[in-house]
């Protein structure tokens, strides 16, 4: 398994299920969800917060929220 690439973004919107929409600085859309780390330490997370997301290596619209920024 390979390193997933680590990109900075914006949440824009929050969804059901702990599933967060997030804009890239490159302004592509992605789907995410916070990590086990920001679940079990229950760091708040809201739309405008700055985070760093890594993208999946298979699908680019899809990553894990690994910290807040």
């Amino acid at each position: 398994m390979g390193v997933n690439p680590t990109v900075s973004a914006r949440i824009v919107e929050e969804m059901p299920h702990g599933v967060f929409r997030v804009e890239m600085d490159n302004k592509d859309l992605a789907l995410a969800h916070p990590g086990s780390g920001k679940v079990k330490n229950f760091v708040r997370l809201l739309p405008g917060d700055r985070v760093e997301v890594a993208l999946a290596p298979d699908d680019p619209g899809r990553g894990r929220i690994t910290r807040k920024l």
